[in-house]
């Protein structure tokens, strides 16, 4: 039976997670390098890999969470009941130790945009993390449902600064410079496609997001594969 914590729909429950952690500090990091050494051309090929692995996996977890009863755990659920509570264990353990890792990248990815964007702030870059952290676990503490409240906040000013940056793309538009940045030049011999791959790759692994939140879902053999294959598609376009 659903307790009061069962409550989130696809869209705050399993879209909107995903898709803040899709397009999150590697794609407004580290895009730029990628797309300035690999070329458009190498680019557009790194992101249709990188989709198409990610498109591959939504699809199987689409089909095990609408092919067996779906609780709380998330991706260990998922793993333990296809392959086995040996195999969901271990990648239990390797996804756990993946979130708390996740936990200080963002962090620090933040300050460092913040020190970037305001350089007088950049003596208080410890400051600043550590400000950051305590309060991602206040609202953790509270709970998924405020959590999910600042995730939209998050999710509009995304949106503000993607349509920014598309708006400044159009007014800037220059079909010579497309055709100079085609094809790649690599700054030192030791890059190559599979090294921005590498880089980028990270940008579009953001659907576990969602599927963690199976716990404090409704529906989640509806929500799972629904929510999952959205914000994939989204982050895509």
């Amino acid at each position: 039976s659903n307790s009061k914590s069962n409550r989130l729909g696809t869209f705050g429950g399993v879209f909107t997670p995903s898709i803040l952690t899709i397009l999150g500090v590697i794609m407004f990091m580290r895009a730029g390098l990628v797309l300035g050494q690999s070329g458009i051309l190498h680019a557009l090929l790194i992101l249709f890999l990188a989709k198409s692995i990610t498109t591959l996996t939504a699809l199987s977890i689409s089909a095990v969470s609408t092919n067996t009863p779906v609780s709380g755990g998330g991706a260990y659920f998922l793993i333990s009941r296809s392959l086995g509570p040996e195999f969901g264990g271990a990648i239990g353990i390797a996804l756990f130790c993946a979130q708390a890792i996740s936990v200080p990248f963002y962090t620090l990815g933040f300050t460092e945009a913040l020190v970037r964007t305001f350089p007088d702030m950049a003596v208080h870059f410890r400051t600043i993390a550590l400000a950051t952290s305590l309060l991602l676990f206040l609202i953790s503490w509270v709970g998924a449902g405020w959590a999910i409240k600042a995730q939209y906040v998050i999710m509009a000013f995304l949106a503000l600064s993607i349509v920014a940056f598309l708006g400044g793309a159009a007014a800037n538009f220059q079909l010579d410079l497309i055709k100079k940045n085609w094809f790649p030049v690599y700054a030192s011999p030791g890059m190559s496609i599979w090294t921005m791959f590498a880089i980028y790759f990270p940008a579009v692994t953001g659907i576990m997001a969602g599927v963690n939140m199976s716990g404090d879902l409704k529906d989640p053999a509806r929500s799972i594969p629904i929510g999952t294959l959205a914000a994939v598609g989204v982050g895509f376009l």
